[in-house]
């Protein structure tokens, strides 16, 4: 099994992210998908994702 080190970095946007996940699932149950404030956290969720994924690479 591979380790994998966590940086502080990571840490925060994996807390961010999934804040931000949590929060659009609210939305989205409360709007629906195609509310602008739901697309608009789901851009910003992509974003995040982007950044996570960019980290790990290295």
């Amino acid at each position: 099994m591979q380790s994998i080190f966590v940086t502080e970095p990571q840490e925060r946007l994996n807390i961010e992210i999934e804040q931000l996940r949590g929060q659009m699932v609210i939305l989205s149950n409360e709007y629906g998908f195609l509310h602008p404030e739901v697309q608009q956290c789901s851009q910003q969720l992509d974003e995040l994702l982007l950044q996570y994924y960019a980290i790990r690479r290295g």
